[in-house]
C-alpha cells in the first residue's frame, strides 16, 4: 500500500509504526489534524485529546492492532517528538494520568487496618479505617521510571522561587475582609508581567493543588469550628503557610482544587434532628454511638424529619442503621458539631488571605479554580471531598456518590499536593479515600500524592476533643503507602519522589 501524503514536517515509517514531529516546520498542531493526516494509514477511531499540550498515552486502533500514542510537549526550543505506536494495548497506561476508559465506579473500600487506641480521652472514638492505604509494592514503577527518564530530558528546571507580592499582608492572617478583587486583578496583572509567570496551559509538569475547607468556619478565630490544633494557632498558621506556598509557586502550580464543607442546620450532625426522651438537644462534641440509639438515648426530632419531608419512624430507623454502618466500618461515631460551614453564611466563605492568593493565581495563570462543593445531604456527614461517611441509606437509595471523575482528573496531573483542615477529618478522609483508589492501587501512584504536613492541622477543643495523635497516626500511614510528606517552604525542585526528579534535581 503506498504511503499517504502528508502535511510538511510530518514523517511516516515503515508500516506505520512510528510518526516523527519536526516541530520547525510543522509547529504545534492539534492532534486532531496528525490523526486525519495519518487517515489513509488505517489509523482508527481517535482516542487521544485534541491539544498536544497536555502527554497522554492512548490507544488507537492502527492495523487491526491496539496501539498507544505517547505525546510530550517538549519545551519552547523546537526538537523532533517521537510518537511511538506500540501494538501491545496491555501497556496502554500513562505517567501523568489515567485512562477515563477506566472510570470504576465502585464505592469506596473499607480501609481495616486499625490506627493505635486512643490513649486516655474516652470521649474520643478512634476510626480503625483512617489511612490504612496499602504498603507500596516494589517493582511497580520500571516502565514509569523510563517514561520519567525521558521526559526529565526535555523538562526545563523549575528552581526559582518568586518573592511574594507586594500586597501580601501576614499580619492581617486572622482578619475576616471582602478582598478586592479589583485591585488584585490589577497586580496580578502587573506580577504576571514582572515575573514572567506564564499561563497553566503552557506547564509540561502539571500539579494539582487541593485546598480542603480552608473556610471562614475552620481557619477564623471566633467561628464555630475554628482549627486551633495544640498550639491554639493552628488554622491561622495553616493559612499563612498556604497562602504563601501558592504566592512563592505560583509558576508551578498547575491547577488548584478548593473544597468547600457546605451546610444546612437540619442535617443529622447537628444538634436540631437529635433529641431525648425530655426533648433536649445533644450538646456539641456529642459522640451518638449505636447503642445510645438501640437505648432510646437519642432519637429523631419528629418535627425536624416532618420538615425534611421524612416519615419520623423511617428517620428513626435510618439513625439505627446509620450509627451502625460507621461503626461496622471503621468511622467515627456520629458526632454533634456546632452549627458550621452554613451555605450562604460568613463561615462558608473562603478565609480571606487564602481567597485572595487563589484569586491571584487564577488571574496570573489564566487557571480557573476547580470548586467541589460537599456535604450538603441532611443523612450523612461527608468529611471527605471524595465521598460521604455513608454511601446508601437502609433501603439501597444513595445518599451520596463517590466523586470519581475528580478522581480521574486529580489523576491526569504529575503531581498531587493536598492541603487543608481538618488534618484529623475532612483532609485525612480525602487522602485516605484517593490513596485507596483501585486506580491508585493497582498502578502505584500513591507516589504521586503529596501532604503539606505544615499546612493541616487536626481538630483540638481543650477539655472536650484532641484527635492530634490520630491525624499523627493516620499521615505516618498514608507516608507508608507511598505518598509524601513535605513542607511548604521547601523549593519544589527539592520535593522528593516525582517532583524533585522532574524538576532537576
Amino acid at each position: 500500500m503506498a504511503e499517504p501524503e502528508l502535511p510538511h514536517g510530518i514523517r511516516v515509517g515503515v508500516a506505520g509504526r512510528e510518526v516523527v514531529e519536526d516541530e520547525d516546520a510543522a509547529g504545534r498542531e492539534q492532534a486532531d489534524d496528525l490523526l486525519a493526516s495519518l487517515g489513509a494509514a488505517a489509523v482508527g477511531e481517535e482516542q487521544v485529546e485534541r491539544r498536544l499540550g497536555r502527554q497522554r498515552l492512548a490507544p488507537v486502533a492502527v492495523d487491526d492492532a491496539r496501539g498507544g500514542i505517547l505525546r510530550e510537549q517538549l519545551g519552547r526550543v523546537a526538537r523532533p517528538v517521537l510518537v511511538q505506536l506500540d501494538g501491545d494495548e496491555g501497556d496502554g497506561w500513562v505517567e501523568g494520568g489515567e485512562d477515563p476508559r477506566r472510570a470504576d465506579g465502585r464505592a469506596r473500600p473499607d480501609l481495616s487496618s486499625p490506627l493505635d487506641p486512643p490513649r486516655s480521652r474516652e470521649h474520643l472514638q478512634q476510626p480503625t479505617g483512617l489511612g490504612a492505604a496499602r504498603p507500596r509494592e516494589a517493582g511497580a514503577g520500571g516502565e514509569r521510571q523510563r517514561l520519567l527518564d525521558e521526559r526529565r530530558d526535555h523538562i526545563p528546571r523549575l528552581e526559582r522561587v518568586l518573592p511574594l507580592p507586594p500586597h501580601w499582608d501576614p499580619e492581617r492572617v486572622g482578619e475576616v475582609w471582602r478582598v478586592v478583587y479589583a485591585a488584585r486583578f490589577a497586580d496580578a496583572e502587573r506580577w504576571r508581567a514582572e515575573q514572567d509567570v506564564r499561563p497553566a496551559s503552557e506547564d509540561r509538569f502539571r500539579i494539582a493543588l487541593v485546598v480542603v475547607d480552608m473556610q471562614n468556619t475552620f481557619c477564623s478565630p471566633g467561628f464555630e469550628l475554628f482549627v486551633a490544633g495544640r498550639s491554639g494557632t493552628g488554622a491561622l498558621d495553616d493559612s499563612r503557610r498556604l497562602s504563601e506556598f501558592v504566592y512563592r509557586n505560583l509558576d508551578g502550580i498547575t491547577q488548584i482544587v478548593p473544597t468547600l464543607d457546605t451546610h444546612q442546620a437540619l442535617q443529622i450532625f447537628h444538634r436540631v434532628l437529635l433529641t431525648d426522651a425530655e426533648g433536649r438537644s445533644p450538646e456539641p462534641f456529642t459522640l451518638v454511638t449505636s447503642a445510645d440509639v438501640e437505648s432510646g438515648r437519642w432519637r429523631i426530632d419528629a418535627a425536624a424529619a416532618a420538615g425534611l419531608g421524612l416519615d419520623p419512624e423511617w428517620a428513626e430507623e435510618h439513625l439505627r442503621y446509620y450509627t451502625r454502618t460507621l461503626e461496622e466500618g471503621g468511622k467515627y461515631n456520629l458526632t454533634i458539631w456546632p452549627f458550621h460551614a452554613m451555605l450562604g453564611g460568613i463561615g462558608h466563605a473562603l478565609a480571606a488571605p487564602v481567597e485572595e492568593a487563589l484569586f491571584f493565581h487564577s488571574v496570573a495563570r489564566r487557571a480557573p479554580l476547580d470548586f467541589q462543593p460537599k456535604g450538603d445531604n441532611p443523612l450523612t456527614e461527608h468529611y471527605s471531598m471524595l465521598g460521604p461517611e455513608v454511601e446508601f441509606d437502609l433501603e439501597g437509595e444513595p445518599l451520596g456518590r463517590r466523586n470519581q471523575p475528580l478522581v480521574e482528573r486529580l489523576l491526569q496531573y504529575d503531581a498531587v499536593v493536598i492541603a487543608g483542615e481538618a488534618k484529623s477529618h475532612c483532609v485525612a478522609w480525602t487522602i485516605a479515600d484517593l490513596l485507596s483508589d483501585p486506580t491508585v492501587q493497582e498502578r502505584g501512584l500513591e507516589e504521586k500524592v503529596y501532604l503539606l504536613e505544615d499546612c493541616t492541622s487536626p481538630v483540638v477543643v481543650p477539655g472536650s476533643v484532641d484527635y492530634t495523635d490520630e491525624a499523627d497516626a493516620a499521615f505516618a500511614r498514608f507516608a507508608e503507602s507511598g505518598a509524601h510528606l513535605v513542607r511548604s517552604e521547601t523549593p519544589l525542585a527539592e520535593w522528593p519522589g516525582v517532583v524533585g526528579e522532574s524538576l532537576g534535581v
